[in-house]
């Protein structure tokens, strides 16, 4: 019975930590489920991942994978100076909202992190913009998602830096 407990959790450890679309040999800087987040728990089957292609900054490149476990229905790849965004903004006193994005067409996809005591936000989000307009928001799973580099520290090592606000519209 020891043996087969022993080998369920060995097993339940390599699925938590094989939720990642980075590839080997790059650095998984977050990566985890994203998904609704409600009172009776957490659903979501997509994995979010952001890797890099070092351990440390400055990094050459970063990529943004979004799907299933072991299928990428979305990848973006922004090389040093590339087309990733930073922004900035702080709501609330003591609350600070990092984000950073891209665009494909007129679509947005920004990974947001709440730093500070008085977050609205719980750590990680995903949220999707057409235009002005949000159609998306997913959460990170509690606990689960992995995080060894926040967005704050991605922000100014290989992406555009600006402070306007979660307004995804602008250039």
């Amino acid at each position: 019975m020891r043996r087969l407990f022993l080998v369920a959790a060995f097993l339940a450890s390599t699925c938590a930590s094989a939720q990642t679309h980075c590839l080997p040999g790059e650095t998984v800087l977050l990566s985890g489920r994203v998904g609704t987040l409600t009172e009776g728990g957490f659903s979501g089957e997509k994995i979010l991942s952001l890797c890099a292609d070092r351990s440390s900054p400055p990094f050459d490149q970063v990529s943004y994978r979004f799907g299933p476990q072991g299928v990428v229905e979305l990848e973006f790849t922004a090389l040093r100076d590339g087309f990733f965004f930073a922004d900035d903004q702080s709501p609330l006193p003591r609350a600070t909202i990092n984000s950073l994005y891209f665009r494909k067409g007129r679509i947005t996809y920004a990974v947001t992190e709440c730093m500070g005591m008085h977050c609205g936000m719980r750590g990680v989000k995903l949220m999707v913009f057409d235009g002005k307009r949000k159609i998306a928001s997913l959460d990170a799973e509690p606990d689960r998602f992995e995080v060894n580099t926040s967005v704050y520290e991605i922000k100014g090592r290989i992406v555009k830096t600006r402070q306007s606000g979660l307004n995804y519209d602008e250039n």
